[in-house]
């Protein structure tokens, strides 16, 4: 299949860009958890921002790999301390050009526009998810440098913008992955996402509208960033969740790649709010499976 040979090309690519991990503690006032900046180097020399949050005194821990949705930015840590009360670490980045410290300075070359969906999407190697590809892959590079953090037992979570990308990344890293939980994925099936022009699509979408002749070069490329060409790379057990009535990420459109998906897997589907995938309910079944499979798992450290 095309798209996998592609991010084979983008993989192998990657290896030969050193990662420049850097990971400084910073002040942060809790009893339990230790607070880093992180920055490590990503496509065309960009550095990602983020923070790695540690559980104090502890030998080795679990850690959630986290991925924000469409132009969220981080703005405290306590959006992820829910994820130390049950024993893990948290690595979570801005996203390129989306309101935080992490840029998006590389020009693009073929089409550009205030919306970043919006941007490169004439080439495959210019549009702006690729980007956001190979940071979320090399995020997960990141984990493995990490001293403390038990490899064996990472997890991914992606909301939105951020479950499309940490569907792709489960799919095709070739590190190993413990969980992934999924809500309200973004990424599925672009042709209906880019016909109907939901979410962050619609600048795609009207482009077509004015430039129908790029139709077929559009959705060519647009090929090699649907996650439902290779979710079925996934080996790992998923809990994903939708909106019965979601207007961004169209249940619909996610479904197409769902049923693709082979390793073991469980949908939540949520009446409301939309698409807010089953809010704070959904967080705390999370936190249970987390429970679930890291039991024994932490160990102490002076």
């Amino acid at each position: 299949m095309k798209t996998k040979d592609y991010w084979d090309e983008q993989l192998s690519l990657s290896k030969e860009l050193p990662l420049d991990l850097s990971l400084k503690k910073i002040d942060f006032p809790s009893t339990i958890a230790n607070l880093y900046d992180v920055t490590y180097t990503s496509l065309y020399d960009e550095k990602i921002h983020g923070w790695f949050i540690e559980p104090k005194n502890t030998e080795k821990y679990p850690l959630v790999v986290e991925f924000i949705g469409y132009m969220n930015h981080l703005e405290s840590p306590l959006q992820f301390m829910h994820y130390l009360s049950v024993g893990c670490g948290v690595l979570v980045t801005d996203s390129r050009g989306q309101g935080g410290k992490t840029k998006d300075t590389q020009k693009y070359q073929t089409y550009s526009e205030s919306r970043l969906m919006a941007c490169g999407f004439l080439d495959r190697d210019d549009f702006y998810l690729r980007r956001l590809y190979w940071d979320a892959l090399r995020l997960l590079d990141v984990v493995q440098e990490i001293s403390h953090v038990d490899k064996e037992n990472i997890f991914i979570h992606g909301t939105s913008q951020g479950g499309g990308i940490g569907l792709f990344a489960n799919s095709l890293t070739p590190h190993p992955i413990k969980y992934g939980f999924y809500d309200v994925p973004s990424h599925s099936n672009l042709i209906s996402r880019i016909a109907q022009g939901t979410g962050s699509y619609q600048g795609i979408h009207e482009y077509l509208k004015n430039n129908p002749s790029d139709e077929e070069k559009v959705l060519t490329v647009l090929d090699y960033f649907d996650i439902k060409h290779v979710v079925d790379e996934i080996t790992n057990p998923v809990l994903i969740s939708v909106g019965e009535a979601d207007p961004i990420c169209p249940k619909e459109d996610f479904l197409v790649a769902y049923h693709k998906i082979k390793a073991i897997k469980e949908l939540d589907t949520y009446q409301q709010p939309g698409h807010g995938g089953g809010g704070l309910k959904h967080i705390e079944k999370i936190l249970n499976y987390l429970l679930k499979e890291t039991a024994g798992e932490c160990n102490e450290r002076d």
